[in-house]
């Protein structure tokens, strides 16, 4: 399978994790050391280690149980090298909308998410 493949199918497992909020299959498509950022309106960042991360998703109701829709489209995909990789992402957690910047590595054969940088695009009411 091409690597371009194995990436598309890294992100719409990404979408699915976001949509059910499936902490088990979180742990296989991110790195443990990964970082997660957000910039804030009042110019600072919030910052989240995997595992702050992980707890933040298990204590929350997905939005598949909310009764919300699955969405997620990859906006663009630049491979840089064999092994690294960049993705932009239009994805929800809803109420809210997110544009996703992920750096991706591939460890031995899988590709997995090394760091997030995420900004919410909008909100529902």
């Amino acid at each position: 399978m091409s690597d371009l493949i194995q990436i598309e199918s890294l992100l719409h497992e990404y979408f699915r994790v976001l949509h059910e909020g499936d902490i088990e299959c979180s742990k296989k498509i991110f790195l443990p050391t990964c970082d997660l950022s957000a910039p804030q309106d009042d110019g600072g960042v919030t910052h989240y280690t995997y595992d702050q991360y992980h707890d933040l998703v298990a204590a929350r109701t997905s939005p598949k149980a909310n009764g919300y829709p699955r969405h997620g489209v990859i906006v663009s995909i630049d491979q840089s090298g064999p092994r690294t990789a960049f993705a932009k992402v239009d994805c929800a957690v809803q109420p809210r909308y997110f544009i996703d910047y992920l750096t991706l590595i591939k460890v031995a054969d899988e590709w997995k998410i090394a760091a997030k940088v995420f900004y919410i695009a909008k909100v529902e009411e």
